[in-house]
């Protein structure tokens, strides 16, 4: 058990992020996408901090682990957690969002929702990479 949320923040961040995005000025296109940008880039900056400094590569076990009581009426979980295999396909998540979104500059149409859903989509898959949960996985 870790004593910093590192997981919670790093799937969190993407999607409250794009929900910002609703209240951004709605004069262009390049707003959206440079802000989209940022945050990607930003997210895979904190991720590659957070498995540098916190992730340690000798340990086989589950590292970086949270266990929170979600929804205590279903006896829900949020179990989070990442071992070698799930760290490589973390980072590789972040690497290639970040490229595709850098390669969505001609999206002219809804670049707002579409960026918002790059970033929606982002979650899901780092979510999805380090739960310990089957509810959580899908």
């Amino acid at each position: 058990t870790n004593d910093f949320p590192w997981l919670t923040i790093i799937v969190v961040f993407p999607i409250s992020a794009g929900s910002l995005m609703l209240f951004l000025p709605h004069r262009g296109n390049k707003v959206n996408k440079w802000y989209t940008i940022c945050i990607c880039i930003l997210e895979l900056l904190l991720t590659t901090y957070a498995f540098c400094y916190n992730f340690k590569m000798d340990d086989p076990l589950i590292q970086l682990s949270e266990d929170y009581k979600w929804i205590d009426f279903f006896d829900f979980y949020w179990r989070m957690g990442i071992d070698g295999l799930s760290i490589g396909t973390i980072l590789l998540t972040g690497f290639i969002t970040t490229l595709a979104t850098l390669a969505a500059f001609p999206v002219t149409r809804d670049s707002r929702f579409f960026h918002f859903l790059m970033l929606a989509m982002y979650s899901g898959q780092i979510g999805s990479f380090s739960s310990r949960d089957l509810l959580l996985f899908f």
